[in-house]
């Protein structure tokens, strides 16, 4: 059948919905994602061991929750990985270039053999378990996404031009968005390598441009710019960390007390992620190929009626 010859938009019309029929499922399902990690964290937890509290500046007072990361959702598609990282609250004081000024994330990620068992700066001041061994370290601001490997070329963290908003080791292939209090950071897969089966740990400091390794320091006492510490432990032994994902059985207070304490990592596995609907599901609730052939036959039948009429018309 010439589709051209048709001259009846109503004719038209209905063979173009039989095809978008067929066609939207597969637009749709071709687009999906399969979500391979999702771990959710306690609200109010970013205090890291328990006993951290705030800058005094007003950008930080009567606030609260700035830092607090309540899930870490991680998404596989066909060419890259997508992290999504929704918060409590984020603000903006400082206008980064992303939406988002105070959070510094860490990702270490554990998905090839062999690797480094340390930080890849002393920053967070935490350390890995034994059988822990990072390939790959995604570093996140508000200004830039930095990504290393074991072997790259280490920052000077005297260099105030490496400590500030510039990007030096700027990636591509990077797509990094916030919406309301989520953010939402693309990578691709040749870039990070299978997640497979693989181990991660995730980091949630106050980023400080011209802090040690980017992370704002810990004082004894109160102070404008620093976090203070009620911890036992000497300052340049605790972590510089305010909240973690831990696994479900532990606590944060427990994981960060002590001196470079020990961050216990999570595991990515894949999961089946349900089918997402199509126009047919929304529309449909009994059996689609019922409904198609109930489709086609009156598209058949209308077309006969459509023939017949033009015979008749004719013999007239």
């Amino acid at each position: 059948m010439d589709f051209k010859k048709i001259k009846n938009k109503k004719t038209k019309f209905l063979i173009l919905f039989m095809l978008c029929l067929f066609i939207l499922p597969i637009t749709v399902n071709a687009k999906e994602a399969r979500v391979v990690f999702n771990h959710l964290d306690g609200i109010g937890d970013d205090y890291g061991p328990g006993n951290y509290y705030y800058p005094r500046n007003h950008i930080f007072q009567n606030q609260g929750n700035l830092f607090d990361l309540k899930s870490l959702t991680i998404l596989e598609k066909e060419k890259e990985y997508q992290f999504c990282f929704d918060f409590v609250k984020l603000t903006d004081p400082w206008g980064a270039k992303y939406g988002f000024s105070l959070p510094l994330i860490e990702i270490y990620l554990d998905n090839q053999a062999k690797g480094s068992n340390k930080l890849f700066h002393k920053g967070a001041n935490i350390s890995f378990s034994q059988d822990f061994y990072w390939n790959k370290f995604i570093k996140i601001s508000g200004w830039w996404v930095r990504v290393f490997n074991p072997d790259s070329k280490k920052e000077n963290i005297l260099n105030i031009n490496d400590l500030s908003f510039a990007n030096p080791n700027k990636i591509e292939n990077m797509n990094l968005i916030k919406k309301g209090n989520s953010i939402y950071l693309s990578l691709a897969k040749k870039d990070l390598g299978s997640l497979k089966n693989s181990k991660i740990v995730v980091l949630v400091g106050s980023f400080d441009p011209f802090g040690y390794d980017h992370f704002r320091s810990l004082s004894k006492n109160k102070d404008y710019w620093k976090i203070y510490s009620k911890n036992q432990t000497k300052i340049d032994q605790a972590p510089r960390v305010l909240d973690i994902l831990v696994p479900r059985a532990q606590s944060q207070k427990e994981v960060l007390k002590g001196e470079m304490p020990e961050v216990p990592y999570l595991r990515v596995s894949a999961q089946v992620s349900k089918p997402q609907p199509t126009l047919v599901d929304y529309l449909m609730p009994v059996n689609k190929l019922s409904i198609i052939i109930l489709l086609f036959y009156l598209v058949a039948i209308y077309i006969i009626i459509y023939k017949f009429k033009y015979e008749n018309k004719n013999k007239n």
